[in-house]
């Protein structure tokens, strides 16, 4: 089982400092923000850093970003059905 995350760090110590499950994500949409091929099943790191990805995720998912302090990430974890 695939579980996606929005993450921000703290640009000045690189820190965890929040963390957003995201649910209801259509894994087309993002391949098209993030211009990566159909065939990817996006189980990368992928860097959000430009307008058009930062107002998916502010709308999508009603957040307020601040990438003046923070970088914010698109990541996923595997988890076995166990957990």
């Amino acid at each position: 089982m695939i579980k996606r995350f929005f993450r921000s760090f703290d640009k000045n110590g690189e820190d965890l400092v929040g963390e957003k499950p995201l649910n209801n994500l259509n894994l087309e949409e993002l391949q098209k923000l993030f211009k990566v091929d159909s065939n990817n099943p996006m189980y990368d790191c992928y860097l959000i850093e430009n307008k058009e990805q930062f107002d998916y995720l502010q709308n999508k998912f009603n957040v307020k970003l601040n990438d003046e302090l923070y970088d914010y990430y698109l990541e996923t974890d595997t988890f076995s059905e166990d957990n």
